[in-house]
């Protein structure tokens, strides 16, 4: 009797396999062994995986039917719920839930379908309104508004003794989109000649007592958005009141902050409302106070639209939004008291800039009395403790004032520290006479004045006195980061400011800027480096004073790089002497009238160095004067780009000092790929300066170089595969001539090119690498199907035309009988090509 092959389980594959001999043959798909300790303890992880898979889907098809059951329980009144079926015993099979496919959670889904029927309900009521009105008579349309209106306004109370909260949130929020509605049709019928302000003020104050009162009237646990939708309502009726008075600017602010001082009220008030209607009411505060407070401030001062009381006016009503917020300051909670002290202090600070006319100090010296009362108050313990202080709250209305200062400040002060760099268009070409604001670039005047110094200096001293004063070690420290900048900035405004000449401004500015990067601090080091950038912009106005700028500033930072404190400080003195190094080298030949191209080498040369010392061999490697040397080797590439061979010249020595660094292990293979790169371009300018059009002069070296590098690579790591090791070369190699063969017909090429393609699938299949067999085979055949497919296409037209769809049947036949059979096969060379490196 015959017998049936062993059969055994591949742990690799994890395919059956029959083999004649277990302990000896492979298996035929991945090569691993079938027999020995290792493979015998792979199956049984496995096995013991499948176990733990199976048991972990059974537990959770369990715990959903559990809580499936312990669901159903609570709908139907069950205050514990019911367990679905028996208790699931140890190894047991647990039941597939008829939801495990379900990806959504219960309340999303619910919540969806509720808010678009919701939707749907309310398109429907608005077409209703806006294209059935005029279909039936104004009794009618009362009619069916008023009933639509109280069916949605009755059901709420049904689906809360249900326990169908949010339905009843949708229902409700339909019956108030009714409501809205039944005003609009009241106001175009029974009130057709009603002012359209003063009805909707009317209609406004008239639905929020009416939703204030509704939500009074609903049992327990009552709809969470009732209340907070009815402050939010209550919003528009004093404002929208006002302007149908024919109110001015002034009576709308007065209006808004009366309506911010009832939110304030209703959120302070001691019979609390719902946290969330709290919350509504604090926000609506902050958008109505804040507006009346940005609208106070806009009024006009010469009285020309709001009358000759317009100042008074504005001063007052700012000033009334400060004593009711401190009152009630004095005996709340901690975090109202931080709030309403907060906003006290920023009204108060509006009312001292109307005062001054608007103008930015009028609001800072204010806020810096405000920020003292602030820390009197943190000192003695008065108004609370912590952040939850009154003191806390004035100091962050006062640094909200100081902040807004300081961004008003800011674009000036960019504008003098980046419109110097403007000359580097206009180098040389001398600078007019006159104050030095007046020729901040070559057509660029400063736009400051006498109020930027000072704000900086108000906003340097506050910082300074934080420094000293502050009880945080937070904002000690970011005040220790800001105080030197901003007096800087202040010294450098107040120059302009005071109207300093080119000569004198540049002068204190390269002191300034020597004095801080000497200091050794990391702060002063930062400052001083931002002072050089704008020196040296102010300096390329001229010859001499580039010359002289760039050679002190780059000593400045090649002494800066001995004196750092932190590793920080000295990468960014190291960079900085590179960059300033490499500018002296531009400047230099510039002077002497060396052509840019030319003057490239000198660029370079400092990139050389640069390089050469952050990449060299000893333990002192800089990667910031690395980096910074190959920044500079980029500008001179730009440089050297005027001519061919000042470009294919500038270009070799880069690819000479990539050459260099990839002679360190780590950098072999990144310094190896940028040198092949900058040669090839290098080789590829001159090629194209000599007018040659042979692609494979571009492309044989680069092809070569990529081969080269792939073997070494695989000889180094043999899990390299073939592909990723000669892949790249190997297209180098063939595809340019390839696209030449097809373009433009050439015998020779071709005969060279399947040749060389040829040997390459030879040597592919004689060591077993997969990218030479297929990308060399993929060549010749493609070379073939190019030269002999005119005489295929020639002899196929001498057939009959049936015969192509004729043999094209029959193979397609001898594929589908013979398909099951070769299944194996096909599968034993899929295996054998994947264990081709």
């Amino acid at each position: 009797m015959e017998t049936s092959a062993p059969v055994t389980y591949c742990p690799g594959c994890r395919a059956t396999v029959a083999v004649a001999a277990p302990l000896q043959a492979p298996c035929p798909g991945c090569g691993l062994p079938l027999q020995g300790p290792g493979p015998i303890e792979l199956r049984a992880i496995d096995g013991e995986l499948q176990r733990l898979d199976a048991r972990r889907s059974g537990l959770l098809a369990r715990r959903e039917a559990l809580l499936g059951g312990l669901r159903a329980g609570v709908r139907a009144g069950s205050p514990v719920g019911s367990p679905v079926g028996v208790p699931l015993a140890e190894g047991a099979p647990a039941p597939t839930p008829a939801s495990a496919s379900a990806d959504a959670a219960p309340g999303t889904a619910r919540d969806t379908l509720l808010i678009l029927g919701g939707v749907l309900l309310t398109l429907a009521a608005l077409t209703f309104m806006l294209l059935s009105w005029r279909g039936i008579g104004l009794g009618g349309r009362t009619l069916v508004l008023l009933t639509l209106t109280g069916a949605a306004l009755a059901v709420p109370v049904t689906l809360l003794r249900r326990g169908l909260n949010a339905t009843g949130e949708v229902v409700a929020a339909l019956g108030l989109v009714l409501l809205l509605l039944d005003a609009f049709g009241l106001h175009r019928t029974a009130f057709p000649e009603a002012d359209g302000l003063g009805y909707a003020a009317a209609c406004a104050a008239a639905i929020a007592a009416l939703w204030a009162w509704y939500d009074r009237l609903l049992p327990d646990p009552g709809l969470r958005l009732v209340l907070p939708t009815a402050v939010v309502v209550a919003q528009l009726a004093l404002p929208l009141a006002a302007l149908a008075l024919d109110g001015g600017p002034e009576d709308v602010a007065w209006a808004l902050l009366a309506t911010a001082w009832a939110d304030v009220a209703l959120a302070v008030a001691r019979r609390r409302p719902s946290a969330r209607t709290r919350a509504t009411a604090w926000v609506s505060a902050l958008v109505t106070g804040g507006l009346a407070l940005l609208l106070a401030d806009a009024l006009p001062l010469d009285g020309t639209a709001a009358g000759p009381q317009a100042p008074s006016v504005s001063g007052a009503l700012l000033l009334a939004g400060v004593a009711p917020p401190l009152l009630w300051a004095a005996h709340r909670r901690p975090g109202e008291r931080a709030l309403l002290a907060a906003g006290a202090g920023l009204a108060l600070l509006g009312a001292a800039g109307g005062l001054g006319r608007w103008e930015v100090p009028a609001y800072l010296l204010p806020s810096v009395g405000l920020l003292a009362v602030a820390w009197w108050l943190e000192r003695r313990g008065l108004g609370g403790q912590g952040r939850a202080s009154m003191g806390a709250g004035l100091g962050l209305a006062a640094a909200f004032a100081q902040g807004s200062a300081l961004l008003w400040a800011l674009p000036v002060v960019a504008e003098a520290a980046w419109g110097p760099l403007e000359w580097a268009r206009a180098a040389w070409d001398g600078v007019p006479d006159g104050p030095a604001r007046d020729a901040l670039g070559p057509e660029l005047a400063w736009s400051g004045g006498a109020a930027t110094p000072l704000v900086l200096g108000v906003l340097a001293a506050v910082a300074a006195a934080a420094q000293r004063l502050g009880e945080s070690a937070v904002l000690r420290l970011w005040a220790a980061r800001v105080a030197l900048p901003l007096a800087a900035a202040t010294g450098a405004t107040a120059l302009l400011a005071a109207g300093v000449g080119h000569a004198p401004t540049l002068a204190a500015l390269v002191a300034a800027a020597v004095g801080l990067l000497l200091a050794r601090h990391t702060v002063a080091g930062a400052t001083g480096l931002a002072l050089a950038v704008t020196a040296t912009g102010w300096a390329l106005a001229e010859q001499a004073s580039t010359l002289a700028v760039l050679g002190a500033l780059a000593a400045a930072f090649v002494v800066a790089r001995g004196r750092a404190v932190n590793a920080t400080h000295r990468r960014v003195a190291e960079a900085a002497a590179v960059l300033w190094c490499a500018g002296l080298a531009r400047a230099v030949p510039a002077a002497l009238d060396v052509p840019a191209e030319w003057a490239a080498f000198a660029v370079l040369g400092v990139a050389v160095a640069a390089v050469a010392a952050g990449a060299g061999t000893t333990r002192a490697r800089s990667a910031a004067i690395e980096g910074a040397g190959y920044a500079v080797a980029g500008w001179a590439l730009v440089l050297a780009s005027g001519g061919a061979a000042t470009a294919s010249l500038a270009l070799g020595v880069c690819g000479t000092m990539a050459t260099a660094v990839a002679l360190r292990p780590e950098r072999r293979f990144p310094a190896g790929v940028a040198a092949t790169a900058l040669l090839s371009a290098a080789l590829w300018v001159r090629l194209a300066a000599s007018e040659v059009a042979v692609p494979e002069a571009y492309t044989l070296h680069l092809a070569v170089a990529a081969l080269v590098l792939g073997a070494v690579r695989r000889r180094g790591d043999a899990s390299v595969s073939s592909w990723h090791g000669y892949g790249p070369g190997l297209v180098a190699l063939f595809l340019p001539s390839l696209m030449a063969v097809f373009s433009a017909p050439d015998g020779a090429r071709a005969l060279l090119l399947s040749a060389g393609a040829l040997a390459v699938t030879i040597v592919g299949a004689h060591h077993r690498l997969g990218a030479l067999l297929a990308l060399g085979g993929a060549t010749v055949a493609l070379v073939a199907a190019h030269e002999w497919g005119p005489y295929i296409t020639t002899a196929l037209g001498l057939l009959p035309r049936w015969t192509p769809p004729a043999c094209a049947g029959l193979l397609l036949l001898c594929l589908g009988a013979t398909y099951e059979r070769r299944v194996n096969e096909a599968r034993r060379i899929r295996a054998a090509w994947r264990r081709m490196g």
